[in-house]
């Protein structure tokens, strides 16, 4: 018997290949029309991909940017629990000193853990021919899609460069301790000025690292925070490389507890310094919105903490550099009184300066002082005593027939 001819049932239409019905539900009980999550094409159900990161740094979200000395990842373990910690904290980029790790290939890329790359220069061995030393980088699987380039200057400077409007540029720095020769601690930061300076203005420049510096106020104009009481020589050169280079130390721009300043806890004696530092050029210093020290790495057995920036872009403009003041000198050519008036009073200033102010105990340091004394000097008696030039009138008037 045809049982066809007395069906009632309808016959389903045929779909089409590769078309799926748009409203219908996976679950039992449908409770209508799926809401439009705004990643799917109502017309050809296609989820549209999530957009790329253009750039580490951003306007509207908060990067996280650190430097660590670890004290060795030589062995796979190390490597794969710094790997672990980096992905835990949220960093996008960590500049990593004393990795000691030796290859020949000026620079080594590997991938640790899931989502994080290794880069870094080759360790040196030392008289011992033991393996000391090196810099790198540890980054997020996102920044790693934005470098542009990495170049080592030299064993202890590391250069990347990263996409974006403006770029990142990023040193990773290991510098000479105080008990180096002062001639490879001058080499360190000549090497790194003209690093610095090489690099264009616009972009975004980080120094981050160990400089092995201890820093302090210099006066009582200098309003920043400082864990010491004294600069050692190694601060003063940095001192010079920031004044040089135009950069600014972020450390010290916000008042923190001593618990959140110190980076090193020395072995020998468990004293507590404040040697790693990050950096920032002046153009970009507003974007900058913390900086301080965590215990977070303190698993990998290093005697160094973490020292993490918290960045977000800023575009708003720097407020202008005051006009330099321009001095008129010509009374000075011929009057010999006043020639000497004025070398009587910066005498005096000077030595006041040096009683009240002298407070380093080396011979180095002490010299640096004093010359920061006798500029003082200098320029509080042209304030006093030399006149200031008067501006040229723009345009000449031109005179009546």
């Amino acid at each position: 018997m045809d049982k066809s001819a007395n069906s009632t049932r309808v016959k389903a239409p045929n779909s089409v290949k590769g078309e799926r019905y748009r409203y219908d539900s996976t679950g039992s009980k449908p409770s209508g029309r799926p809401a439009d999550d705004g990643l799917i094409n109502s017309e050809t159900n296609y989820r549209k991909p999530k957009a790329k990161r253009e750039s580490v740094l951003s306007c509207r979200r908060t990067t996280k940017i650190g430097t660590l000395n670890v004290r060795t990842i030589r062995t796979g373990d190390k490597r794969e629990e710094l790997g672990h910690l980096f992905e835990e904290s949220g960093l996008q980029i960590l500049a990593i000193q004393e990795h000691r790790i030796l290859h020949e290939e000026p620079i080594r890329r590997t991938r640790i853990g899931v989502r994080s790359h290794l880069i870094t220069t080759s360790a040196v061995r030392n008289s011992a021919q033991a393996a000391v030393g090196g810099v790198g980088f540890m980054i997020s699987m996102e920044a790693n899609k934005l470098v542009r380039e990495v170049t080592p200057v030299s064993h202890r400077i590391l250069k990347a460069t990263f996409n974006g409007n403006p770029r990142l540029t990023v040193f990773a720095v290991y510098s000479p301790t105080e008990g180096d020769s002062i001639e490879h601690a001058e080499e360190f930061h000549e090497e790194l000025c003209r690093a610095v300076t090489s690099t264009p203005m616009h972009n975004i420049l980080l120094v981050l690292g160990d400089f092995n510096a201890h820093l302090s106020k210099e006066n009582k104009e200098d309003t920043s925070w400082y864990y010491h009481n004294h600069t050692n020589r190694n601060g003063g050169l940095l001192k010079d490389t920031l004044l040089e280079t135009n950069l600014e130390v972020t450390n010290l721009r916000y008042r923190k507890k001593p618990g959140k300043m110190w980076t090193y806890l020395s072995d020998m004696h468990l004293s507590k310094s404040q040697i790693d530092f990050i950096l920032v050029r002046k153009k970009w210093r507003n974007s900058v919105m913390n900086t301080e020290a965590y215990d977070f790495f303190n698993s990998l057995g290093s005697d160094h903490r973490l020292v993490m920036a918290e960045i977000r872009l800023s575009l708003r403009k720097v407020k202008a550099q005051p006009k330099r003041v321009e001095y008129d000198w010509e009374a000075f050519k011929e009057d010999t009184e006043l020639q000497k008036q004025y070398s009587v009073e910066v005498k005096n200033r000077f030595s006041a300066l040096c009683k009240e102010n002298d407070t380093m105990e080396s011979v180095t340091d002490k010299v640096s002082q004093r010359y920061g004394h006798f500029v003082s000097a200098i320029a509080e008696t042209n304030k006093t005593m030399v006149p200031k030039k008067e501006k040229e009138k723009e345009g000449k008037q031109i005179s009546g027939p």
